[in-house]
């Protein structure tokens, strides 16, 4: 039997794994495993799947399921190693998965490999072939403007075209021996960002829509620091962490906008971003486990200390800082924040708070819907000085980045209505200390 196991490549279209399936000439099945450690609380009171993530993620999997019908896709929850290893006693069969991402899937698929599994991997979320980035991972560019001069310069950046998906229609479906199903956690309400609904579906329409009916890209690198608003920035994110879209899908609808509308610097900066997301794709690929260690890739970045009280007004969003605490609500309520919000969320939780920039990620990982490991780990360890940055850390001047990106606090105003009719020079008094608001005081002034 020849078993394909999902975890984020949740499509139809562009997927090695279904074209292997296709192929097979036996009985074949499809697992999803929701892996049990994702709920369980840790030390810091941190777990992996939020209200919003799980939301999305329970999406993604009835749309998959509805476009694989009758097929079946299983769904299981416990231990991944252990649970395929029952199956594979009782039911002999080839893995066929797409390639670690992070050391933790290495693990996995390692000690699949030494109990004995046969295991096939593929590629299911770069821009580029690893035979085309080869030469790059043997001495990885330190920074990504020396990745992007490097891959630019293959010919016409020589991003392969998406697959067809594969027609499944003669799949011979395998019983899975095991107890099927999971209980998903407690999800209130479970909003998501009004941009985003889980699965290939509703990412194909989203992606259509944004480039070829509302024509939103044509204004992407002006507005892409904005804070809130639904066309601001493609909100392809989620799609693209879960794969419900292969990045070569987006890029090279990309370039059909391109040749329809003409290229410009709007739809370059949206294929620019996609380069960013291929560099942090890459380095912890070369990286692995060392992106994760207290000093990241540089070794140099400070550890933080832990405060309490800090961590614990963090995880409420009762810093004191209106325009922080604005962000935090937002991304606990929505799972998603702004590209822009997520900087300054950041800094201010290394440079002013100093708290441990892992515990940053750790909480990220926690409610973003589009986490994706690579991204927002390379990005707080960017951040944090322990990335790839050449400045070794970037901390930001709050006042300065809400002037230029929300001088109107239409960000504000949405998150935190109890503020009422307020300014931004009051604001900024009560960040610095002045308290000049009904509202709760500052844990430090912020003077920069």
């Amino acid at each position: 039997m020849r078993l394909l196991w999902l975890r984020n490549d949740l499509r139809l279209d562009d997927h090695a794994g279904w074209q292997a399936l296709a192929d097979y000439q036996g009985k074949t099945a499809a697992v999803y495993i929701l892996p049990a450690h994702w709920q369980k609380t840790d030390a810091a009171g941190l777990h992996r799947l939020g209200a919003a993530k799980a939301a999305y993620l329970q999406q993604a999997l009835a749309d998959l399921s509805a476009r694989l019908a009758p097929f079946p896709l299983t769904l299981l929850q416990g231990e991944p190693v252990e649970l395929l290893l029952a199956w594979h006693q009782q039911q002999p069969f080839e893995l066929v998965t797409h390639v670690a991402q992070a050391p933790e899937e290495a693990g996995w698929l390692a000690r699949l490999c030494d109990a004995g599994v046969k295991v096939q991997t593929f590629e299911a979320q770069p821009l580029f072939e690893p035979e085309q980035v080869a030469p790059l991972l043997e001495k990885f560019p330190a920074s990504f403007t020396g990745f992007r001069k490097k891959v630019e310069k293959f010919p016409a950046w020589s991003v392969p075209a998406p697959q067809a998906a594969a027609d499944l229609g003669r799949l011979q479906a395998a019983n899975c021996p095991l107890t099927t199903g999971f209980d998903w956690p407690a999800m209130p309400g479970a909003p998501v960002h009004p941009a985003w609904q889980g699965g290939e579906t509703a990412a194909q329409g989203w992606l259509k829509h944004y480039l070829f009916e509302r024509r939103a890209l044509a204004h992407y690198k002006t507005s892409r620091n904005d804070l809130a608003g639904r066309y601001f920035s493609s909100h392809l994110s989620a799609a693209l962490a879960w794969s419900c879209l292969s990045s070569r899908t987006v890029w090279h609808q990309i370039l059909e906008y391109e040749q329809q509308w003409g290229s410009d610097e709007h739809s370059y900066w949206l294929r620019f971003e996609l380069l960013w997301r291929e560099y942090f794709h890459w380095s912890l690929r070369v990286h692995g486990s060392q992106l994760f260690a207290a000093g990241g890739l540089t070794g140099k970045a400070g550890l933080g200390v832990f405060n309490p009280e800090y961590w614990q007004a963090w995880c409420e969003a009762r810093t004191g800082w209106p325009m922080i605490d604005a962000g935090l609500k937002e991304l606990m309520a929505t799972g998603f924040c702004s590209n822009r919000l997520r900087q300054n969320l950041a800094s201010c939780f290394i440079h002013e708070l100093g708290l441990d920039w892992r515990l940053g990620a750790r909480f990220f990982e926690q409610y973003l819907v589009d986490f994706d490991v690579a991204s927002n780990w390379g990005n707080w360890a960017y951040i944090a000085g322990a990335g790839h940055d050449p400045r070794q850390g970037r901390r930001f001047n709050p006042h300065r980045q809400w002037r230029q990106y929300d001088p109107g606090l239409t960000h504000l105003h949405q998150w935190l209505p109890e503020l009422g009719t307020v300014t931004l020079k009051q604001v900024e008094a009560h960040q610095r200390g002045e308290r000049l608001l009904d509202y709760s005081a500052p844990l430090l002034p912020l003077e920069c």
